[in-house]
């Protein structure tokens, strides 16, 4: 009713008692006000509450528009990891976004603290190509303590999300925001950080400027103080298999600068070609990729990229790092250069017509024993897409059985051409079948994306046929159900004994 929704915007203390009185007022004289529907949408019309507010009100939902000094206006994004709020400074006017860390994270070991860690490391860098952190608070509801960061509102939307509703970008757009970006890593990288989770969705375009924010510095590896939750924390988290720099794989804990290079270029490949550089496969198939095989060449795509563009790109994506770039200040260099020499050309400024439909090539066994040795190995840690976001190896290992058999089967059909970092991968995924046949990859499919955000690629999978029991196994299982079938009946006469035995108490 009007009368029970004016009490519920009472008691939410979003109006002062003057609006409250003007509100009533106009309640009272106006024809056209005369459902809880009603009242709402005109307050939204003269701006004295927000649409997700009045929602909240409509909804009979008085309590949860205010933390600490900043009352929230909307709530403009929401994960498993955290939720975001645009909410405005009740005294200094301030419009903010509120990252806030849920009660159900909050109370997991490594959470908070990298929550925390987060908020610190990114208020120690102040860059225009580096999302503004300006505080870590800690309010309390009466009965939890709620944890928010308090950054910079942001108009716009990342670069995943511009690609997957536009389609890949005109060649000079697409330079300029890795330009950027590269930029905003140099910056971090003289600081001592190490980003390790580029990828698309982690990079923010202005809608006005069109200027690039990096974000989620969550994973950053501080090499000055070699502070690293991940260890501290015995988790191996990577970043994002399908943008991790194949020297990421090996130790995640032993990462440079370089591999922020290279997981800026799939980035720039993502942007020129509407998809990571390697799509087809398996979680481990596509590890393996970045090991052992080059990505499709952009040709395949699109034919409006110039060759000097593609050179940048593969220098970028080296699997060995010492052949990439040695800076990020580098990458933004040769895209300066490139940028001014191709000022004068239109066509790089415009999208492509239709592309080409690339081909995809499945990583068959043969592929995976015979191909050529990578530069890096392959440790036992794994990452997934997230929408948001990463996972550690943990969420792995318990579905990599039959993604394992393809691999290590590979493994013995000839001798192991690859480094003893990455036979040792193999011997660790064999291990892992041993222990989880009854998984497939489409459990392992189904699992990576439940967890990640920005995982739009559809796989085609095998289902792999259970292993048939060996002669062993089988006499064992017969002689343990013989021992069932006893115990069963042993327990049957000393219900039976017990119950007759009760019989004769109470006769």
């Amino acid at each position: 009713t009007v009368s029970s929704f004016l009490q519920i915007l009472s008691r939410s203390q979003l109006l002062n008692t003057h609006q409250l009185a003007l509100v009533e007022q106009a309640v009272a004289e106006s024809d056209s006000l005369r459902s809880a529907d009603e009242i709402a949408a005109w307050l939204c019309e003269q701006e004295l509450l927000t649409r997700w507010q009045a929602d909240k009100l409509l909804q009979a939902r008085h309590r949860g528009f205010f933390l600490g000094p900043y009352q929230l206006q909307e709530r403009i994004a929401r994960g498993g990891m955290s939720s975001i709020y645009a909410a405005i400074h009740r005294e200094t006017g301030d419009i903010r976004a509120l990252k806030v860390l849920p009660l159900t994270k909050s109370e997991e070991a490594s959470y908070l603290p990298r929550f925390r860690r987060e908020a610190a490391v990114t208020m120690r860098l102040e860059h225009p190509n580096i999302i503004r952190v300006y505080d870590l608070l800690t309010e309390s509801d009466g009965r939890n303590d709620i944890h928010l960061m308090v950054m910079e509102l942001l108009n716009g939307c990342d670069l995943q999300g511009l690609v997957t509703s536009e389609g890949p970008l005109p060649c000079r757009m697409a330079a300029e925001f890795i330009r950027q970006t590269a930029e905003g890593l140099q910056h971090a990288h003289d600081a001592g950080l190490i980003h390790r989770d580029i990828k698309p969705g982690n990079l923010f375009v202005d809608a006005d400027s069109h200027t690039i924010r990096i974000l989620d510095l969550g994973l950053a590896h501080d090499q000055q103080t070699d502070e690293n939750l991940t260890r501290d924390f015995n988790e191996r988290v990577l970043g994002t298999v399908d943008y991790l720099a194949p020297e990421q794989a090996v130790d995640s804990h032993q990462t440079d600068h370089r591999t922020d290079i290279y997981s800026l270029g799939c980035t720039l490949y993502f942007l020129l070609s509407g998809q990571p550089p390697f799509t087809d496969g398996t979680l481990v198939q596509r590890i393996v990729a970045h090991q052992t095989r080059e990505p499709a060449d952009l040709t395949e795509f699109r034919d409006d990229v110039p060759a000097d563009l593609c050179r940048i790109l593969n220098h970028m994506i080296k699997k060995d790092r010492a052949e990439r770039f040695q800076s990020a200040s580098e990458v933004s260099q040769a895209l300066s250069v490139w940028l001014i020499a191709t000022a004068g050309d239109d066509r790089l400024n415009h999208r492509p017509p239709e592309l080409k439909p690339a081909s995809i090539n499945i990583l068959r066994r043969d592929e995976v024993s015979s191909a050529a040795p990578g530069p890096q190995g392959i440790s036992r840690q794994s990452a997934a897409e997230d929408s948001d976001t990463t996972v550690t190896s943990t969420a792995i290992d318990s579905s990599l059985g039959p993604a394992a058999s393809e691999i290590s089967t590979a493994r013995h059909t000839t001798p192991s051409p690859y480094r003893p970092e990455f036979t040792e991968f193999l011997r660790v995924l064999q291990c892992d079948d041993m222990a989880h046949t009854v998984a497939t990859e489409a459990a392992l499919e189904h699992q990576i994306s439940s967890v990640t955000a920005a995982d739009n690629v559809r796989f085609s999978l095998r289902k792999q046929p259970r292993s048939q029991p060996s002669q062993r196994h089988i006499v064992a299982v017969k002689q343990v159900s013989r021992l069932a079938v006893l115990f069963s009946i042993l327990m049957t006469i000393w219900v039976a004994a017990m119950l007759f035995e009760l019989l004769n108490y109470f006769r």
